[in-house]
């Protein structure tokens, strides 16, 4: 009897214990009618690699296409979504993949986007093939067999209102799965917005009339091609030309003028121009033609003239990641009453006052 008990009490802790486990798992090998585990893969996105350094993703990328690779580079999944649900701040992408290893790569604002296209996107052979391309446009010529002056092709440019491209990559995540519970795994790729804003203003400091076409903004450039990683590849040249003119008068505070603030008639010329992503190292340039003549009054090394504020920012940014945080650039040059720029008040950028050297109006 005593044996009997002893065996009888090991067989019921035991039953206990496999209860309990049955209880609180999510298998079904004891229970036919518990649900199976389950796992659920979710891609969320931010976006506060800018100067808030606070995630702007909801307010700002209105569409996200994702792509998903294994660990033999080969397309696993995609996604993509558009419209008001990406501005609820819990918003996310739910994928249906094995668990495994994987890598992401993801394009933020094609959806509408008449600027930018990413020419494999249906399917990918690899991510090296999901570079995002700048569709310039060519200018039209009197004659067919016209060509420039200086003997180049007809000019490419590019004169769009940029909606925001984003991009974001994640190497080598590994989506994991549980035998005896579920699982909810989030997966957040970070994103970097490429496209910038550039308002390039004239004023001419003696409230002379200025119109519309006396002048002409570009910004010459060579960066339409951006590769899967986001680098900025070798491409043809081409001028970015401003999708916005306006231009009127208004009254302001003399730059170095009389010491009592002497307020005056100023007349202005607003540029309004749209870029890809801007590199430290590029030779860029900007540009303003006086129409009535076509001669060049102002032509400065962009980048250069933007990293000239930097510090006013955060010093401790190297020159790249300020370029990239910053998506919004204005840039104020001051004109002589015979439209060239006076080059000895300088230029304001951001809002900031430079004076640069005062020799052939260059660095």
């Amino acid at each position: 009897m005593n044996k009997f008990n002893l065996r009888a009490k090991l067989y019921g802790t035991a039953m206990a214990a496999i209860l309990a486990l049955g209880l609180t798992s999510c298998d079904n090998w004891v229970y036919d009618d518990l649900d199976p585990c389950t796992v659920t893969y979710r891609l969320k996105f931010t976006y506060d690699y800018n100067m808030k350094y606070a995630d702007a993703f909801p307010a700002e990328v209105r569409s996200v296409n994702v792509w998903a690779f294994d660990s033999e580079g080969r397309l696993a999944w995609q996604g993509e979504a558009s419209g008001a649900s990406l501005a609820d701040k819990d918003f996310y992408l739910t994928m249906d993949v094995a668990p495994g290893t994987y890598s992401f790569l993801a394009w933020g604002g094609l959806a509408g986007q008449d600027a930018f296209t990413v020419a494999d996107a249906m399917r990918p052979a690899s991510m090296r093939n999901l570079g995002c391309t700048l569709n310039l446009k060519e200018r039209a010529q009197e004659n067919e067999d016209e060509t420039r002056a200086d003997g180049d092709a007809p000019a490419l440019y590019s004169d769009y209102k940029m909606m925001g491209l984003y991009h974001g990559i994640l190497d080598d995540v590994t989506l994991t799965v549980q035998e005896t519970e579920h699982v909810v795994q989030d997966i957040v790729i970070p994103m970097m917005k490429d496209t910038k804003r550039v308002a390039v203003m004239l004023q001419h400091l003696d409230g002379s009339a200025i119109e519309r076409d006396d002048f002409s903004v570009s910004i010459e450039a060579a960066n339409s091609l951006l590769a899967w990683d986001n680098a900025v590849l070798p491409g043809p040249e081409f001028s970015y030309t401003p999708w916005s003119v306006t231009y009127g008068q208004t009254t302001a505070l003399t730059p170095g003028g009389d010491p009592d603030g002497t307020i005056t008639t100023i007349a202005s010329h607003l540029s309004e121009l749209s870029t890809s992503r801007i590199m430290a190292d590029s030779g860029q340039r900007l540009k303003v033609r006086r129409n009535s003549d076509g001669r060049t009054i102002i032509n400065v090394p962009f980048v250069q003239y933007l990293l000239l504020v930097k510090g006013n920012y955060n010093e401790n940014l190297s020159d790249q990641e300020y370029l990239d945080r910053m998506d919004d650039f204005s840039m104020v040059f001051f004109l002589n009453p015979n439209d060239t720029w006076y080059s000895a008040i300088g230029v304001y950028i951001n809002s900031w006052a430079v004076v640069p050297p005062q020799e052939e109006n260059d660095l």
